[in-house]
């Protein structure tokens, strides 16, 4: 047997497919707050059979990293569960996001150049033995996902929404800084809107990201982070950024 002949043979032998696993591209924050009930309320949302949330707030206000936090909590409650994320910023990074998805669940055919990455992984989706949660982050603009794709000679043109499968065993959850493209994938009523922290739970994060710089026994010092947050209008990813900057920075730089 000539080696080409035998190279193609092993190419097209199956895959054993893997067990599910988590496919995310974030550590999970061991400094995570909770939102009061929101994570519990979105968990169980996302729960119901053919599940579709969406997270709707401003930049910074911490939507991702309630995603974040939700994708690990389902993996370790359904280990069972594929939780899978995507860039949705555009189409170029949510065909990257789908054909990394191919790759690590080994989807038969991902390797042809011919084949449409959407579709391969919708039926995948579709035809999947076990529950999955699939995460479209930063979906800002939904245009792109209303637009066709052009045909091929394998499939017809149809909108990349249509390849985001609404299956009873599967969930899908968007994060988005705009209400009107959360429409286009979801319905009113499936959208929590997540607003800035409140002072405490502010207080909480920049405690915990600062660690023995914020000694809130200290009256001084609690009213120095209290005034912090509210400098940063209790929104997350400044308060994250502020404090990480303080780290580095000490003992020069302190929180007065």
């Amino acid at each position: 047997m000539v080696p080409s002949t035998l190279h193609s043979l092993l190419h097209l032998r199956r895959e054993t497919p893997p067990p599910p696993s988590i496919v995310i591209p974030f550590a999970r924050d061991a400094d995570f707050v909770d939102r009061g009930t929101l994570l519990d309320e979105l968990c169980e949302r996302c729960t119901q059979p053919d599940a579709r949330q969406a997270i709707v707030g401003l930049g910074g206000v911490g939507k991702s990293q309630l995603a974040i936090e939700h994708a690990y909590r389902t993996r370790e409650q359904s280990p069972e569960t594929w939780v899978l994320w995507a860039h949705a910023s555009n189409a170029v990074r949510l065909e990257q996001s789908f054909r990394d998805i191919a790759d690590r669940v080994k989807i038969s055919g991902r390797q042809d150049p011919q084949v449409n990455i959407f579709k391969l992984v919708h039926d995948w989706l579709c035809d999947s033995k076990q529950p999955w949660l699939l995460v479209l982050d930063n979906v800002d603009d939904a245009s792109f996902l209303l637009e066709a794709q052009p045909a091929s000679s394998k499939t017809a043109a149809r909108p990349l929404r249509e390849y985001l499968p609404y299956c009873e065993h599967g969930s899908i959850l968007v994060t988005t800084r705009n209400k009107e493209a959360a429409l286009q994938l979801v319905e009113q009523r499936n959208i929590i809107t997540l607003d800035p922290m409140d002072e405490a739970q502010s207080l909480t994060l920049l405690a915990r990201k600062l660690g023995a710089q914020a000694d809130k026994s200290d009256g001084a010092k609690l009213a120095e982070l209290t005034e912090l947050a509210a400098a940063l209008e209790y929104m997350p990813l400044a308060i994250t950024q502020a404090a990480a900057y303080i780290s580095q920075r000490a003992p020069l730089c302190s929180v007065a």
